[in-house]
């Protein structure tokens, strides 16, 4: 009798644990998909084209550098083998992308590498809650994640997930403007939307520099990488590694020949791999970019496709030669930016001019430091002008030693980023408020606005353009996006 209430009272003990967390997943399910429009929840379709193409293939796995990357159709016509597009998100992380990719490879295939090289990407880095956005559209896909840490931890995440699902289903699920909407893919997995030239500040994300270094060549990555090389090697494909494109301004100030020289050395000795092109090729002006220092335009995709496609047949020993000629990077436009009238915030702020002849804030003048609440301008005028020049960047160490709580940022802004370590010695700041209703154009610091109050807070007009825009949402983790400011 003893025993038998031991049995129940253990069989009643785990239904009680696992009920909760069976209703939780059910309400994950159950609960319509909120993350469709957004870029990352363009994973399944992915997915669905990899597994689909049976013949031998192509395969070009990595980050949204391959996304905003390639022109596959072109790649095709070159190598005369289908293509697959199979980059997406840094925040997913490249152990995802190899994961979900492994299904799809099979006998002839060729897999390139070209994941963005930078410390997060060059990592085992995984985020559970964006992957489980991600695959919030089919959620059979979850069983493609390897580790056992990594599918407790997207458990673990649910709660938050049903949530925020929740939220966008009473309040609208995020449709994405601009480029980072998923309906901007073509069939094949390209990013498929307009884009004519570098719009970037000053044409390359300061608070992105590339360095190639050993730093980069984290061991236990790299370990996973060639058991990736070795499985694919047993289904009968190929794995190449091919370098990423990466803009020369963004180049960290250490970069030389013989660095470069010594990091593909670091790197052909630590892959399994054969590695095709030289990293100094795939590192080109900053013409060819977009928005991000990986992200190529319109005619950088070409330069790309067309190299890519130069290293692969060289590697297939079939240099044939393509006809297209790289084309030259378009000219970088000046981005200068005028504003009639006066601005009164311009007084509290002391300024650097950029190199497009906007300005960024760098500091406070005294009557700034007494401010409890901080306006960033729109424009500072140069002597007794009405006509201002705008104010486009704030600077490191911008609000260094103020005495504000709070700093806003206006709807009519002329802010397109805010440095790492703006906030730095600004520790009284424990909010920023933005009206601006996009943040398609307002790139935030990849720091997490470290330096400001525990309790800090970024509060906007729109939070749900912030959520599940690129910039923020992979970004911005230390604080909470709050919507419905006004």
């Amino acid at each position: 009798m003893k025993r038998t209430k031991i049995v129940l009272f253990t069989v009643l003990s785990l239904i009680a644990i696992m009920l909760p967390l069976i209703f939780l997943l059910l309400g994950v399910i159950l609960v319509p998909s909120q993350y469709t429009n957004t870029f990352w929840g363009r994973l399944d379709e992915k997915f669905e084209y990899l597994m689909s193409v049976d013949e031998p293939k192509i395969v070009v796995v990595g980050g949204s550098s391959v996304a905003f990357g390639l022109d596959s159709a072109k790649l095709e016509e070159y190598t005369g083998m289908p293509v697959v597009n199979f980059g997406l998100y840094a925040a997913l992380g490249t152990k995802l992308m190899l994961d979900m990719s492994r299904p799809g490879i099979n006998e002839g295939d060729i897999v390139v590498l070209s994941p963005e090289l930078d410390p997060q990407t060059m990592s085992m880095y995984f985020s559970s809650e964006t992957t489980l956005q991600a695959i919030d559209d089919d959620y059979s896909l979850a069983k493609y994640v390897r580790g056992s840490e990594n599918k407790f931890s997207m458990i673990g995440a649910s709660w938050k997930h049903l949530v925020s699902k929740l939220e966008y289903f009473r309040d609208g699920a995020p449709n994405p403007s601009g480029v980072y909407n998923s309906k901007n893919f073509n069939e094949r997995g390209d990013v498929n939307y307009p884009r004519e030239e570098n719009v970037m500040e000053i044409y390359h994300d300061p608070n992105k520099i590339i360095k190639l270094d050993g730093n980069l060549l984290d061991g236990e990555f790299i370990d996973y990488v060639n058991e990736y090389v070795s499985y694919c090697e047993r289904r009968g494909a190929t794995v190449y590694f091919s370098y990423c494109p990466m803009n020369s301004l963004a180049m960290d100030a250490s970069t030389s020949p013989e660095s470069i020289l010594e990091f593909e050395a670091a790197l052909a000795e630590k892959l399994d791999c054969e590695i095709i092109g030289y990293a100094d090729e795939y590192i080109l002006q900053p013409g060819y970019f977009y928005d991000t220092n990986f992200h190529l335009n319109d005619v950088g995709v070409r330069c790309r496709t067309i190299k890519l496609a130069e290293d692969l047949l060289l590697a297939m020993e079939n240099p044939s030669l393509i006809a297209e000629t790289v084309p030259a990077p378009p000219a970088l436009s000046e981005h200068l930016v005028m504003v009639n009238g006066i601005d009164k915030n311009e007084g509290y702020f002391t300024y650097t001019k950029l190199a497009t002849g906007n300005y960024e804030i760098s500091g406070l003048t005294e009557l700034g430091r007494a401010q409890k609440t901080l306006t960033v301008p729109l424009s500072v005028r140069l002597g007794n002008t009405t006509v201002g020049i705008g104010v486009t960047s704030i600077g490191k160490g911008a609000f260094s030693g103020c005495a504000a709580t709070e700093i806003i940022i206006t709807e009519d802004t002329n802010i397109k980023q805010i440095m790492n370590g703006a906030f730095e010695n600004a520790g009284t700041v424990s909010a920023l408020k933005i009206y601006y209703p996009s943040a398609e154009r307002l790139a935030p610091p990849t720091d997490n606005f470290s330096g400001v109050a525990g309790d800090f807070a970024v509060y906007v007009t729109d939070g749900s353009n912030y959520k599940s825009d690129y910039n923020w949402s992979e970004n911005v983790k230390a604080v909470d996006i709050i919507p419905n400011l006004k």
